[in-house]
């Protein structure tokens, strides 16, 4: 045995001293020594992933330069060699970094079979638990195009989804589509699911939020079970991914989804995938997937103008049995022009004081106090002179009754981890900082952490009336700070 390997157990203990423990078994306990070239100027170094490889390079380069030259001084050059089953370590890795970094209460590994079900489910079905049975598609009964409004702003799409009903694996695959959070995205791909099956019985669809779908392979690996994981994706005829976006910052998750991607679409299977943003645009996406994303069909859901709005109103209130005047409808279609999920926030909230008050007509004066309300607490402030990070995180932590430490800190209470993401949401809305420089704000946290923080905030806070509420006085207390 060379006598430059009798050096590596203590260059190891080395940085133990200068790294955490869980960062330690984490990203070192499978790195081991290799060679040191003839001029002792290169380290050889054996690593379990590529995915392994790019994390140490990135957060614990210099602890490891600084332990190595103590014992290799000559050292120059630290290179990596790749070990097999690479794919397998990348899951492995990915899911003790999600260990470190997550509050395990605010990501639970979440099973699709909690869902709203279109089929019902045989017992003799042997698939993990964590996975969809495989005659169950996840698809929400409600979601159909019996009740999917189409009008000018979105009868492209629409039209685009139906060839691909008729064309499934060929005509547009894979198909892409993306718009502003609320304009029907969820909707539109679990209809054309519907009307698939419809069409093709013995079709296999799965509809997939891309968030499940990481927790999936999570839990397939916590089992052992990740060879009948890829062989589940692998029978899937019809493959529907939804906010592709919460991919972002996971290169493990998206490894498995490049290899999932690529066997579907050899075997032309159809491929229907959901953002918040175009491919180009998506921050924290491998370019080899955004590339295979552009290469097939990429459509927008642009907003509705007030007569699509209309029409959507019209729609609803006509499948919730309320009876509201043209110059209700009007004003609604007028002041709500955001999205359509809003649209349905306050017509919900007009036929809950419908139901309490049944034989008494809806005025316009009871509905003027729902929007004006509604506006209160949903106005984000752009920019300003007040405005500042610092300002946002004393607003915050004076609503939620904490201090600034504890959002800069390592506390996981729910209180706390709430305040920390909506601190995370409102400077992106408000100052449009990168999701790094919050990371460095909000106590050094990883850009992958902010942007769960900031998805996970952005879908309350257009449906929950107490996030809303808790952004109104936090916009209030800014104004005081």
């Amino acid at each position: 045995m060379p006598a430059t390997r009798d050096y590596w157990p203590l260059v190891m203990e080395n940085l133990k001293q200068r790294i955490t423990p869980a960062h330690y078994k984490t990203w070192f306990s499978r790195l081991h020594f290799v060679d040191v070239d003839s001029q002792g100027r290169k380290l050889i170094l054996s690593i379990p992933s590529t995915f392994n490889r790019n994390y140490i390079e990135s957060k614990f380069k210099q602890p490891l330069r600084e332990a190595v030259s103590k014992y290799y001084p000559q050292v120059v050059h630290i290179d990596f060699e790749i070990q097999k089953n690479e794919e397998i370590e990348e899951i492995k890795q990915e899911q003790d970094q999600l260990n470190l970094d997550s509050n395990p209460s605010d990501q639970p590994i979440s099973h699709p079979s909690d869902a709203p079900l279109a089929n019902v489910t045989s017992s003799e079905d042997k698939t993990p638990h964590y996975l969809p049975k495989k005659s169950l598609n996840n698809l929400n009964p409600r979601y159909t195009f019996d009740n999917y409004v189409i009008g000018k702003y979105n009868e492209l799409v629409a039209n685009v989804a139906k060839g691909v009903i008729q064309s499934p694996g060929s005509l547009y695959n894979p198909l892409f589509i993306y718009s502003s959070v609320g304009l029907g995205k969820t909707h539109l791909i679990q209809a054309l699911g519907h009307k698939m099956l419809e069409n093709r019985p013995n079709f296999n669809i799965k509809y997939i939020p891309a968030e499940t779908f990481k927790q999936q392979y999570i839990a397939a690996v916590q089992k052992n079970e990740y060879a009948k994981f890829r062989e589940y994706y692998g029978q899937i005829d019809l493959l529907l991914i939804d906010d592709i976006q919460s991919m972002a910052g996971n290169e493990g998750t998206q490894t498995v989804f490049f290899h999932i991607f690529n066997e579907l679409h050899q075997a032309n299977k159809q491929i229907i995938i959901t953002s918040d943003k175009h491919p180009k645009d998506l921050y924290g996406i491998d370019e080899r997937l955004t590339s295979r994303f552009e290469g097939g069909m990429v459509i927008d859901v642009p907003k509705p103008d007030l007569e699509d709005r209309m029409a959507i109103v019209k729609a609803k209130i006509a499948a919730s049995d309320l009876n509201l005047s043209d110059i209700l409808v009007h004003r609604i279609a007028t002041v709500i022009d955001t999205n359509v999920r809003d649209i349905e926030g306050v017509l919900n909230q007009i036929q809950a004081r419908t139901r309490l008050l049944p034989d008494r007509e809806f005025t316009l004066l009871e509905l003027e106090q729902i929007l004006t309300k509604r506006s209160e607490i949903v106005t984000i402030p752009v920019s300003g002179q007040s405005s500042s990070p610092n300002t946002i995180l004393q607003a915050t932590a004076r609503v939620y009754g904490i201090q600034i430490a504890d959002l800069l800190g390592s506390k996981r209470s729910k209180d706390i981890a709430e305040a920390r993401q909506l601190s995370m949401w409102l400077i992106k809305s408000m100052l449009d900082y990168s999701y790094p420089s919050i990371g460095k704000i909000l106590g050094g946290r990883d850009h992958s952490t902010v942007m769960h923080g900031v998805s996970k905030i952005e879908g309350k806070v257009s449906v929950d009336e107490k996030m809303k509420e808790k952004v109104r006085l936090i916009q209030v207390a800014i104004g005081a700070v």
